[in-house]
């Protein structure tokens, strides 16, 4: 009888144990799940973000929001010097002044003329002391243009880790005409003779000629006002060349004129400012 009491007991802890295993293990499977359910969740879904925070009008966004200095709706004028870059026989200096308005940050246009005080280089100084005559050429006296510009590039940049300077960037084209002298220094005013000439034998021919323009310019803003400008100005016209001998025609034949000029922007806005 004890032993069969003894078995029963032995059955009984047996199952309970038996019980509790079964149920510890469930528990440790409930806490797997949810931990590979949690890992799960933390994963970043993109696509989730994308539909949240961007919609279909969102596709097209700018980099930069707020600028610094602005030239939508705003006027400006600005004053340059500057000297020819790519004529063979002349030197000296170069005065202009632009006036223009930006419709938007990057669209504007600009109506601008350039007037030039230039002499004879050392190469046709010399060429004319040894031969008594001069090359067959034209040298350039003034321009007015019309141009319209797209600035693509705006940025900013440190100065010695001391001040940021905002800069901008644009590429202008645009048409006008271009004032240039023809140089002549004929038979009948001693030319061609083989002796020094002075400034007496040589005279001028004024003429003009349609010009095709493109221009690099940068600025550098100094304030809301105030900018620095740089211009790499490109200008080619067909301008009729003379025989400087004789003061016959050459025919036309294609001018590039090259110009590098610096100048103060001065930026305002007929609306009232805030």
């Amino acid at each position: 009888m004890v032993n069969h009491i003894q078995k029963i007991s032995w059955a009984a802890c047996s199952l309970i144990l038996a019980l509790s295993f079964s149920s510890f293990a469930v528990d440790i499977k409930k806490d797997e799940v949810k931990k590979v359910e949690n890992a799960d969740s933390d994963k970043l879904d993109i696509q989730k973000l994308e539909q949240k925070y961007w919609s279909a009008k969102d596709d097209d966004f700018t980099v930069i929001q707020n600028r610094a200095f602005t030239k939508a709706g705003r006027f400006y004028i600005n004053p340059s010097y500057g000297t020819p870059f790519n004529d063979p026989n002349s030197v000296g200096s170069m005065y202009g002044v632009n006036a223009g308005y930006y419709f938007s940050e990057k669209f504007g246009l600009e109506l601008g003329y350039t007037t030039s005080n230039l002499k004879i280089n050392d190469t046709v100084s010399n060429y004319k002391q040894s031969y008594g005559a001069i090359p067959d050429y034209n040298t350039f006296k003034s321009a007015a243009t019309l141009m319209a510009y797209w600035v693509p590039i705006y940025a900013k940049m440190s100065l010695l880790d001391k001040k940021i300077i905002y800069f901008d960037m644009g590429i202008g084209a645009g048409v006008g005409t271009t004032g240039y002298d023809q140089n002549l220094c004929l038979v009948s005013n001693n030319c061609g003779s083989g002796g020094s000439l002075s400034a007496n034998n040589t005279t001028t021919i004024s003429k003009s000629a349609i010009h095709y323009a493109i221009n690099v310019t940068q600025q550098y803003f100094l304030s809301e006002h105030w900018a620095v400008r740089v211009d790499f100005m490109n200008r080619w016209s067909a301008e009729e060349s003379l025989s400087s001998k004789t003061g016959s025609s050459l025919g036309n034949k294609s001018v590039n004129d090259t110009a590098l000029q610096f100048g103060f922007t001065y930026w305002f806005s007929l609306k009232k400012e805030e």
